[in-house]
């Protein structure tokens, strides 16, 4: 889920996606998908993002489209988190 100004800046018709209606903490309200690809260490990953203007934050990362494809350790000791591809053969 990203903020819908994400999708202004790629150039991408907010409306233009695939319309779907989900419930958090802040009630229902629609999203909008779209496909996309998001450059990350090890090469590129394509999934499906949602985008919305009522979020309250730049983005939230998912099990789906994000979390499958990494394994993400974070050392609060350190301050550092360590993002790891999950590779299948």
């Amino acid at each position: 889920m990203l903020h819908a100004d994400f999708a202004r800046h790629l150039g991408l018709e907010i409306d233009a996606g695939e319309v779907e209606t989900t419930q958090g903490i802040s009630g229902i309200e629609q999203i909008y998908l779209h496909d996309i690809t998001v450059y990350l260490p090890g090469g590129p990953v394509k999934t499906k993002a949602g985008f919305k203007d009522k979020l309250p934050v730049a983005g939230l990362l998912g099990m789906k489209g994000f979390f499958e494809f990494f394994k993400i350790t974070f050392h609060s000791d350190q301050k550092i988190c360590e993002i790891e591809r999950n590779y299948q053969a």
